[in-house]
């Protein structure tokens, strides 16, 4: 057996120092990826963190929102309705001024028998003595406030009342103008 002799040991030499240069490459390169997802995970573990505190705001913002909003709604309920019942007030009080009007007017000879009030016409019925009593009620009702158009309905003789007379009138939107 002949032995062996390296006349070259500057090649295993190099070759050993390539192979650490490769392994500390490769130990490099592998503690460099771990390091860059370290820091990816933690950059996005902070990202969620954010968006997680964003959306925990926005949460409370859509609450507060909310709330905002029902109150608003419930005042413009409440707003409607006090709207409504000064609307209402509004209209009885204009009707009760129009009929104390027309019964501190009406002559003295003439009464009135029956009111029907449907759907914005007004059906006054009554009787009266005289003839020119028919004349100054029709003018009466003319000058009342409000705007109406006024329909004089039929006229008949009753032995025990007198004339019987009717007036229609027709509110054309002067009585149920809100203040």
């Amino acid at each position: 057996m002949a032995v062996s002799v390296n006349l070259l040991p500057w090649r295993h030499l190099q070759r050993q120092q390539r192979q650490r240069c490769r392994i500390s490459v490769m130990v490099s390169v592998i503690a460099l990826l771990i390091s860059s997802l370290w820091v990816e995970w933690f950059v996005l573990s902070q990202g969620v963190g954010v968006v997680q505190k964003q959306e925990r705001e926005l949460e409370n913002q859509q609450r507060r929102l909310q709330d905002i909003l029902h109150q608003q709604q419930g005042e413009r309920l409440q707003d409607k309705r006090q709207y409504r019942g000064k609307e209402q007030l509004h209209r009885i009080s204009r009707w009760e001024d129009i009929l104390t009007k027309l019964a501190n007017k009406l002559p003295e000879s003439s009464r009135l028998q029956m009111m029907n009030w449907q759907s914005n016409t007004l059906t006054l019925e009554g009787y009266t003595s005289e003839i020119d009593d028919l004349e100054k009620i029709e003018t009466l009702l003319k000058q009342l406030p409000g705007v109406f158009h006024i329909k004089t309905g039929p006229v008949r003789y009753q032995e025990e009342q007198g004339l019987a007379y009717t007036f229609i009138m027709e509110d054309t939107g002067g009585a149920f103008v809100s203040p």
